[in-house]
């Protein structure tokens, strides 16, 4: 006991000292003398900064349609298998449009020398969804008033087409056209197209562009496999639309797609067209 008692105080006092060191090599580190990068490289991000990168690199390529600026940002993150990097984001993204964005990217990866002859274009004005303010009428003394008829809206006119015909594009007609309602698109509202060869066979990677008076929007074939490599479909809102193939594909302009004031519930108006379904095949050569 008495040596014990002796020896107490001293590794007492090595482990107060190796703590106090360890405190004050931490101070030093981190506010006297913190590690500061210069010069950095893409590269040298970690995998989940490199994969919000990849993101940002695509929503650009659909912007501009720059396939030598999307490649050379690809360049320099040095992944060592990028298609099927991005084969995996498009997969596991649940947003339509960041999905759609991927999509395009891999599929023209595969084919450079056609993504480098499609001109370079300039952002197109996205839809304005914020709802409209709501104004509360407070009304001291009801005045009786006769009700009057009021006429029905028009739907406004869709805005023209931004893309240019492709000449040099495979040639598609339209085969079918066909309104939904609400419990065939299952619930909200939706355009869904499917493009198919000279033979009948779906077709993946198809640009079609949606015009509104809410804006235009470009999507792309098979982007849902589980309904056919041929397929795509868009989220809509009440409003007339026309539909036509662009980019690596060229058809006639699909107008008057009226889509009705969308409902909460399907039973609440079954007559409502919630939808359009539209199947163009190529022509042959």
């Amino acid at each position: 006991m008495a040596l014990g008692s002796i020896y107490r105080p001293l590794v007492m006092s090595w482990l107060l000292a190796l703590l106090a060191g360890a405190g004050l090599g931490l101070f030093l580190a981190w506010y006297i003398f913190p590690v500061s990068y210069s010069e950095a490289q893409p590269y040298d991000l970690n995998a989940r900064d490199k994969d919000d990168l990849v993101y940002m690199i695509a929503a650009s390529y659909v912007m501009d349609n720059d396939f030598t600026l999307a490649n050379q940002r690809l360049y320099y993150l040095q992944l060592p298998d990028l298609k099927t990097r991005l084969g995996k984001l498009a997969q596991a993204e649940r947003n339509p449009l960041a999905q759609q964005a991927l999509v395009k990217l891999r599929l023209d990866l595969d084919k450079p020398g056609n993504a480098l002859a499609r001109a370079t274009s300039t952002p197109r004005p996205t839809r304005d969804l914020t709802p409209a303010p709501r104004i509360t009428v407070i009304v001291l003394e009801p005045t009786p008033v006769l009700p009057t008829a009021i006429p029905p809206t028009p739907l406004p006119t869709p805005l023209p087409p931004t893309s240019e015909p492709n000449p040099n594009a495979p040639r598609f007609e339209l085969r079918l056209k066909r309104a939904l309602d609400c419990a065939t698109v299952g619930g909200g509202a939706a355009i869904q197209v499917e493009v198919q060869d000279a033979g009948g066979k779906g077709l993946q990677g198809i640009a079609v562009e949606v015009n509104s008076d809410h804006g235009n929007e470009l999507f792309y074939t098979g982007f849902k496999p589980e309904r056919g490599a041929g397929f795509g479909d868009i989220s809509v809102i009440s409003g007339l639309y026309s539909v036509h193939l662009v980019e690596n594909a060229q058809s006639e302009v699909v107008e008057d797609l009226r889509i009705d004031t969308n409902v909460v519930e399907c039973g609440s108006r079954p007559p409502a067209t919630q939808g359009w379904y539209l199947v163009f095949q190529q022509v042959p050569q």
